[in-house]
């Protein structure tokens, strides 16, 4: 009886994890492109205010948006992976697949409308009224050609492309 309490306790006593290591908190970052994908997007997720969906979770009414980010006329390559934390098999509503300017938005209910503002959280860049990055002297925010707010909801099928300059 005694081997087989020491052995329940050996985990609590030597430390040893079972599964992935907690998330470190997310951290928003100020500086300038190019900016990675967060490798642990758990945080990131829950920051943004979304729930962990498995990986494999579409959604009743799935669709795309392309975004256009530029800094003092330069593009900004959105890097796959975004909203995509493979180690623990979760996903956020809104994600990226590859490079190719498409965010993936895969709600619960389609009466869920993620915004810009909130995709800015789930890659970790500080974005707000006035900045993208360390860009703030002007922010400029598109939707299919037409001024929009800062924060606008990531519209069906939609291009949206945000301008910073410094």
């Amino acid at each position: 009886m005694t081997a087989v309490a020491l052995v329940c306790l050996l985990p609590v006593v030597s430390g040893c994890q079972v599964g992935p290591a907690p998330p470190g908190p997310a951290e928003i970052r100020s500086g300038p492109p190019p900016w990675d994908a967060p490798r642990d997007a758990v945080s990131y997720i829950e920051k943004a205010g979304f729930e962990r969906l498995p990986l494999d979770f579409s959604g009743p009414m799935p669709y795309t948006v392309k975004l256009s980010v530029t800094v003092d006329g330069t593009a900004v390559q959105i890097p796959a992976g975004i909203g995509v934390d493979r180690v623990r098999a979760e996903q956020a509503a809104v994600h990226t697949h590859t490079t190719d300017r498409l965010l993936y938005v895969e709600a619960k209910t389609k009466a869920e409308r993620p915004t810009l503002k909130q995709f800015f959280e789930l890659w970790g860049v500080r974005y707000d009224g006035n900045c993208l990055g360390d860009a703030c002297s002007t922010l400029t925010v598109l939707l299919n050609g037409k001024p929009a707010p800062w924060d606008t909801k990531l519209t069906r099928e939609s291009l949206i492309q945000v301008k910073a300059t410094h």
